[in-house]
């Protein structure tokens, strides 16, 4: 079979869609299909790119354009290269910001369907529209009204025979608008089973001033932050509850923030806990993003529980078996589901506890399989 994705862009580590379009490619490519990708509006380059990416050794034909492109050269270099790729199917991979900056790209109603023409259309919704959350600001809302009715435009404009989404509230809010999709759920963007060699682990460490967590792995109870993390109410008393736990347990609080995140106030709290250390890696190689979870106890996400199955960070922890906590202020969270998966709230000492003493029991997710499956069965 051939498969033809597109999404906004495919800077490896810079873009979660494409780093999903690039894995899931790999897999189908591995399993005897062809598949080639475009990134229709590429904010990382200045000229257009038609090349080759590798994953695991496995190459992806892959065209980017770059954002600076007029529409009118972007859809004509796109109707070209799928012409003469010719596929059985074209998978749209949605979120609107990746596509216009306001989440409402008006070019794809008019040029889009012109240049897959005549091509099975499948759309992998992994956005909606802005302004669902409860503490939305006016703004927000407003924005996320006007997103949502382009984006029931942009499905009639288009007529996809399937379509997809990553989460079951997501397919319920689809369906207030008289759209129907199969929850597909996402999988991380790091494959689970590079480690690079020790020589590297140990540069990397010494570079990241690793070594006093280390070196000294037994005295300390370490929870880590994985990519960019969201406001969270709470977070201030979970990592507190997290210290006391480690207070109990005679061990030393160690915070271990891995690749470029963007953490509330983290800093400031743990300045206001005697004893506890906190690194932070910045941007790191997958190899070295496994060895660094390696460390960790149990991971802290910040995402609304009700999403996570849609969080790279939860998804990424959840892949290794590493147990989650997430606040005590999430009134989403359904103890009975959510332990089986490994997802435990720090609402108190004991939780936390719990949490640290499953780690190395938890059966690690892995939905890559189950998504390649999905795609296969669109054609």
């Amino acid at each position: 079979m051939k498969f033809f994705f597109i999404c906004g862009s495919l800077q490896a580590g810079s873009d979660g869609v494409g780093d999903y379009v690039r894995r899931l490619a790999c897999m189908l490519i591995a399993n005897g299909h062809q598949v080639n990708a475009v990134a229709l509006k590429d904010h990382h380059l200045a000229v257009h790119e038609d090349t080759v990416q590798q994953l695991n050794g496995i190459q992806l034909p892959v065209l980017r354009l770059p954002a600076t492109l007029s529409s009118r050269e972007r859809y004509r270099l796109l109707s070209k290269k799928v012409k003469s790729f010719s596929p059985d199917i074209i998978s749209l991979q949605y979120v609107g910001f990746g596509f216009q900056k306001y989440g409402l790209p008006f070019e794809m109603l008019s040029n889009f369907r012109k240049a897959v023409a005549g091509v099975k259309l499948h759309i992998m919704l992994h956005e909606l529209w802005c302004g669902m959350a409860v503490n939305a600001g006016f703004k927000e809302k407003v924005l996320g009204n006007l997103q949502k009715r382009f984006l029931k435009t942009l499905i009639t404009s288009l007529k996809p025979q399937h379509i997809f989404t990553s989460i079951s509230p997501y397919h319920d809010y689809l369906k207030q608008i008289q759209v129907e999709a199969d929850v597909v759920p996402i999988f991380g963007n790091i494959p689970t089973n590079e480690f690079g060699d020790d020589k590297e682990w140990q540069q990397f460490a010494s570079s990241k001033h690793l070594s006093l967590l280390t070196g000294t792995a037994a005295s300390w109870l370490v929870v880590g932050f994985f990519g960019t993390s969201y406001n969270c109410p709470g977070l201030k008393e979970m990592i507190e509850t997290v210290n006391i736990a480690a207070t109990q347990a005679g061990l030393k609080l160690g915070v271990l923030l891995i690749g470029h995140s963007r953490v509330q106030n983290v800093a400031d709290i743990l300045k206001t806990i005697p004893g506890a250390v906190y690194w932070q890696t910045g941007s790191v190689p997958a190899p070295m993003i496994n060895r660094c979870m390696q460390l960790v106890d149990a991971g802290i996400v910040t995402s609304p529980v009700d999403g996570i199955n849609k969080s790279g960070a939860a998804i990424a922890w959840m892949e290794r078996g590493i147990p989650v906590l997430i606040s005590a202020s999430d009134k989403t969270y359904h103890e009975a589901d959510m332990k089986k998966l490994g997802i435990f709230q720090a609402s108190s000492v004991t939780n936390v506890i719990e949490a640290l003493h499953a780690k190395g029991k938890i059966i690690p997710q892995n939905y890559l399989n189950q998504a390649a499956e999905a795609y296969l069965e669109c054609i």
